[in-house]
């Protein structure tokens, strides 16, 4: 019998809590293998990491397999950098950074037509429930129904609104139907809280809220780990994670 090939996945970000998060994912998944890190900004040598899990690049050009899955959870400006390098390297892309603008979607849409690429803001398959329950509600309720959504992440998060808040934000919008309001967006950067969303919908004489916290970013595992091994034998096109679930894995040959 032969034994399947272990995927080969690149992961941005050397720091980022998220990326090694999901450098240890992949270390701990027997289907799937750890080839680099990615840096696309040289940062100074870590004189305390004497056995590195994997090789640092700062080129896509240079990652030592061929057609790997590449992983990023890093920053705007970087995931541009990454979607530009990718024109010439034949490489799946897994996307998680939020706050991505009118120009990642262009490179996006550029790079989707030679090779899969999965983004989404958020990878939790909860969401995904979350959200068909507000598109739902949104459809079924009357005219003299509205909506909000409270974002409240840690201090440091730069992007404000998160990627997730104007994703349910959207759900509500489009579901309502043409020329509906977008629904009203507040949001917190406090503290350590990690990732807490809160879509308050109110009508005559009912109020629905539903709320969704993450308190670990491991809960956010399942999805990615779910695009990664999608996107690796995924043909070409842009994908949400609504899509990897719907679609089976393409078998890997």
């Amino acid at each position: 019998m032969t034994v399947p090939v272990p995927v080969p996945v690149a992961v941005c970000g050397l720091t980022g809590r998220m990326a090694g998060v999901v450098r240890q994912a992949v270390l701990d998944a027997p289907d799937l293998a750890l080839s680099a890190r990615l840096s696309l900004r040289p940062p100074a040598p870590d004189p305390a990491e004497a056995n590195p899990p994997a090789p640092v690049v700062h080129r896509l050009a240079d990652l030592p397999d061929a057609h790997p899955v590449v992983v990023d959870f890093t920053a705007e400006e970087a995931t541009a950098e990454l979607l530009d390098q990718a024109r010439t390297v034949p490489c799946a892309l897994v996307i998680g950074t939020s706050g991505l603008g009118e120009r990642h979607q262009r490179l996006l849409a550029e790079v989707g037509r030679s090779r899969a690429v999965v983004v989404a803001a958020n990878y939790s398959l909860a969401l995904l429930a979350v959200t068909r329950f507000v598109e739902d509600l949104a459809a079924q309720s009357d005219d003299s129904w509205n909506a909000g959504v409270g974002d409240l992440h840690f201090a440091g998060k730069r992007d404000r609104p998160s990627g997730t808040a104007r994703h349910l934000a959207a759900a509500w919008q489009g579901a309502r139907g043409p020329g509906a309001p977008a629904p009203d967006i507040t949001s917190f950067r406090l503290g350590d809280a990690l990732s807490e969303h809160r879509v308050v919908a109110a009508g005559s004489g009912e109020h629905v809220e539903v709320l969704h916290r993450m308190a670990d970013r491991r809960a956010f595992l399942p999805g990615v780990l779910r695009a990664i091994r999608y996107a690796a034998t995924a043909g070409p096109g842009v994908r949400g994670l609504a899509d990897v679930v719907r679609e089976p894995v393409p078998v890997r040959r």
